[in-house]
């Protein structure tokens, strides 16, 4: 593990804007004078595939722990000491900012921090207090602590400015998006079928503007909006724009895990369409072969 390369500490923020969640859990504990508990838990949930970078970023975080769950084929790192929260988490996401709207639940979440270091959580004001922060983080409060605490209101979200400037680390990182191979039935290619990619970033809606503002840094790309989830999507479709921006920009920032060998074999199938094999059934052939074990038939494929 001393031998590996150290990841960028905008990386690690991008990532953790893309994958990480902070956590304010709070559970009956009738041994307690207020009869509730709390645990603060920094955490980033990935599929079991992704093991090696996980370790790799609890290695340089130095504090936490991981945990398998075989019952879904995936890994979670997650730090729950106080201490070092305190002391590692948050002195990082201070220095390096996360730039999503996740930077609102941060935020929020250090407020519960420094409650829960004073020990104030074990009073019935300072417990009402971390319930009206924790009903402004993710996705507020529980059922059981909506019945339980009927008269807490939410305080109000930080608003979060988005940057002008989209650090280059910080978007390899953020990169939880798709590298797509799509084959078609196709009347006007002579073999019958047609090849389409395509790259994708999908995040909530709550980030559109930010979306807005990857797509001005890339110079390519569109967004697109769904009707009937919350989500907002960058979609890269044009081949010269994939040739010529995307896959440059990640040969100069690399990305980690399964995300590269995805970008790996969508950079051979993009080398195979230039050199015109896509339009052979040979260089098809090929083209199938390698869409089979992306995306999830790499998980397939590493499960099996």
């Amino acid at each position: 593990m001393k031998n590996w390369k150290k990841l960028n500490s905008y990386f690690i923020t991008g990532f953790a804007d893309a994958e990480s969640c902070f956590r304010v859990c709070i559970y009956k504990n009738n041994k307690l004078k207020t009869e509730w508990a709390i645990r603060l838990f920094f955490e980033i949930s990935l599929s079991r595939n992704d093991l090696a970078l996980l370790n790799k970023i609890h290695f340089l975080f130095g504090v936490g722990q991981i945990t398998i769950k075989k019952s879904n084929n995936s890994v979670i790192y997650s730090v729950s000491s106080i201490k070092d929260l305190i002391n590692v988490i948050i002195p990082h996401f201070d220095k390096y900012p996360l730039i999503t709207q996740k930077r609102a639940d941060f935020e929020l979440f250090k407020q519960v921090l420094d409650l829960v270091n004073k020990k104030e959580h074990l009073t019935t004001e300072g417990l009402h207090n971390i319930l009206s922060i924790r009903a402004s983080i993710n996705w507020g409060l529980s059922q059981e602590l909506t019945v339980a605490f009927p008269g807490i209101k939410p305080v109000p979200r930080p608003i979060i400015k988005v940057p002008e400037n989209i650090d280059p680390n910080w978007l390899a990182g953020f990169t939880e998006g798709c590298f797509y191979v799509k084959i078609k039935k196709s009347k006007t290619h002579k073999i019958g079928l047609q090849v389409i990619l395509s790259f994708r970033i999908t995040q909530h809606s709550r980030d559109t503007e930010l979306m807005k503002n990857i797509i001005k840094y890339l110079e390519c790309g569109r967004i697109n909006l769904y009707p009937r989830i919350p989500a907002v999507e960058i979609a890269v479709s044009k081949f010269k724009d994939i040739s010529e921006k995307i896959l440059p920009f990640f040969y100069n920032y690399p990305l980690q895990g399964t995300k590269a060998l995805n970008c790996a074999d969508f950079a051979t199938t993009v080398k195979l369409m230039e050199n015109k094999e896509h339009l052979t059934k040979e260089g098809l052939d090929k083209i199938i072969k390698i869409k089979s074990k992306m995306n999830r038939g790499r998980d397939h494929e590493k499960t099996r």
